[in-house]
């Protein structure tokens, strides 16, 4: 199996987290440009081995070995996979950003300084998005 086919696997893997993707597809980009280093040729037989275990077993070695002895696959470890995420918080809710764009765009849209020819036009533009945030908080909270 190649560099490719593996890091095809894993960009398709749900295991497999977005940053640790981006990081494969900058490897795959290197290794189609024949700069791959041994050593990320490595992470990928190991990452690949550890989302896809006892696949790998007839496989042959993907890259020369320009790296002083082997490590264990369990020493192959994504750089994520240790990290913690944070809890996600709640944020506002939708009445509060509702109240918030209210805010925003009628400050925008009928500014102060405005002749009242202008005013007029601004005002019926208002009504209208005024009309279609009622509607999102009546979804909301219906």
């Amino acid at each position: 199996m190649d560099i490719e086919q593996r890091v095809d696997d894993l960009l398709k893997h749900t295991g497999v987290w977005d940053e640790t993707k981006a990081t494969l597809r900058e490897l795959l980009a290197e290794h189609r440009a024949g700069a791959l280093d041994a050593e990320d040729a490595k992470y990928i037989e190991g990452l690949h081995k550890k989302m896809f275990p006892g696949r790998n077993a007839a496989g042959a070695p993907i890259a020369k070995s320009s790296v002083q002895g082997t490590r264990e696959v369990r020493d192959v470890r994504a750089d994520n996979d240790d990290t913690v995420l944070p809890a996600a918080s709640s944020g506002p809710s939708t009445g509060e950003v509702i109240a918030a764009l209210r805010q925003d765009i009628a400050g925008i849209v009928t500014p102060p300084d405005m002749p009242d020819t202008e005013q007029t036009l601004r005002r019926e533009i208002l009504a209208a998005l005024e009309a279609k945030l009622d509607e999102y908080e009546a979804r909301e909270e219906g």
